[in-house]
């Protein structure tokens, strides 16, 4: 219980100090994915003649990847940022990115609601399927905090993986098919774009917001399974690593 409470405290301290003296709050989580929504319209909204609705189709994956940049962004200089704590009241480091997940899971959830509203003009159809976005958020916030993990425990000895991350960040953000269908993919590259964890969420998330389709069972295994490999191999590391982390930082 004393550890569900810290955690909680942590979640809330994420949100306050992320907003605190903001102009405009918790709407900046909807701000940044609208403006990306708006230079995809203007760029390439007359591209794609076989995207029937393209704000509905970029827009559903655009709501996916903001909240995985953001919560491992957020999460990779968690530990080392948290150091103070870490070693004043020996709260265990893994707090630190499970923290970062559970507040930005605060933020998608208002940024969802702010587009179920304004989505509704642009032909979202409000149907009793759209609840399976909650277990593929589940398993996508699963698969973003064993990255964290990875990451931030790392990035304990290795202070430049916050760069490296950034700098990768965009190669997976267009090797997504956020804001282009997949079928002008070429095929000798399918293999490349599939070999992106991401492409997986984004194709699932896609199915329920746009084409209005429960997924299939095999679409929901394979993030089932990432998610799952993720997190174990999170665990592995830090459970490996941890025990180094006060000397380190």
């Amino acid at each position: 219980m004393q550890n569900i409470t810290r955690i909680y405290a942590l979640s809330k301290r994420n949100v306050i100090l992320r907003y605190k003296n903001s102009l405009v709050g918790f709407f900046w989580g909807f701000i940044k994915p609208a403006i990306y929504l708006l230079i995809f319209m203007v760029m390439f909204s007359q591209s794609f003649p076989s995207v029937t609705n393209y704000v509905l189709f970029a827009s559903s994956g655009l709501i996916l990847w903001f909240f995985f940049s953001n919560v491992t962004t957020q999460a990779v200089g968690s530990i080392v940022g948290s150091s103070g704590l870490i070693k004043a009241i020996n709260i265990p480091a893994y707090f630190f990115p499970l923290s970062e997940v559970l507040s930005e899971l605060f933020n998608l959830l208002l940024t969802i609601i702010v587009f179920l509203v304004m989505m509704y003009w642009f032909g979202i159809v409000y149907s009793a399927k759209l609840i399976l976005i909650i277990p593929l958020v589940i398993l996508f916030a699963t698969f973003a905090y064993g990255l964290n993990l990875i990451l931030c425990s790392i990035n304990v000895f290795f202070r430049d993986i916050g760069i490296i991350w950034g700098t990768i960040q965009p190669a997976l953000f267009y090797l997504s098919p956020i804001g282009y269908p997949e079928t002008m993919i070429p095929d000798q590259y399918k293999l490349v774009i599939k070999a992106n964890p991401i492409y997986y969420f984004i194709k699932v998330g896609r199915t329920v917001f746009y084409d209005n389709f429960p997924p299939s069972m095999h679409a929901w295994n394979v993030c089932i399974g990432i998610s799952v490999i993720t997190l174990g191999i999170g665990l592995f590391v830090y459970s490996r690593l941890k025990n180094q982390f006060i000397s380190a930082i």
